[in-house]
């Protein structure tokens, strides 16, 4: 039995494999390097728009959802720009958070039979609101937090 592996694998198999032992041949393992460095080119490629696809579709939907006239307009009427970025993040954190909250309330109902699922629903907008009010504000301070470091750091 040993023998035969023996024989598979280093007899029958090492002749046809010159990715592997490619330092026998200079060409081969060029080839092999720039098709190797354009897959990861390409992975990365698709990488990057996927990305700024997601980025493009997140900016149309917080504008179509008016979240981004608004906080421009509570900015603008209240002569701050802080309340604009702060009417920013919590209105897109509440929304974000109610959307979550009233799938994963539905999904437990759907497990667990609790009551129906408008009774869910509401859980879940109410939740979505209580978390995405806390999320928002954390997320506010510590953007607050991020540009006053940055500002200091590189004030001097």
């Amino acid at each position: 039995m040993q023998e035969l592996l023996y024989t598979l694998l280093f007899r029958q198999l090492s002749d046809h494999f010159y990715l592997i032992d490619s330092f026998r041949n200079d060409d081969n393992f060029i080839a092999t390097l720039l098709l190797m460095g354009s897959l990861v080119f390409l992975a990365l490629a698709v990488i990057s728009i996927l990305l700024g696809l997601l980025f493009i579709v997140t900016i149309i939907l917080l504008i179509s959802a008016g979240i981004i006239s608004t906080s421009v307009i509570v900015g603008l009427q209240q002569r701050s720009i802080t309340k604009g970025f702060k009417t920013l993040f919590l209105s897109s954190a509440i929304l974000g958070s109610s959307i979550v909250s009233v799938i994963f309330c539905i999904f437990l109902n759907a497990v667990y039979d609790w009551s129906s699922n408008n009774m869910a629903i509401l859980i879940g907008v109410v939740l979505g609101i209580i978390l995405g009010t806390g999320l928002g504000l954390l997320a506010f301070r510590a953007m607050a937090g991020l540009i006053r470091f940055l500002t200091n750091k590189y004030r001097k």
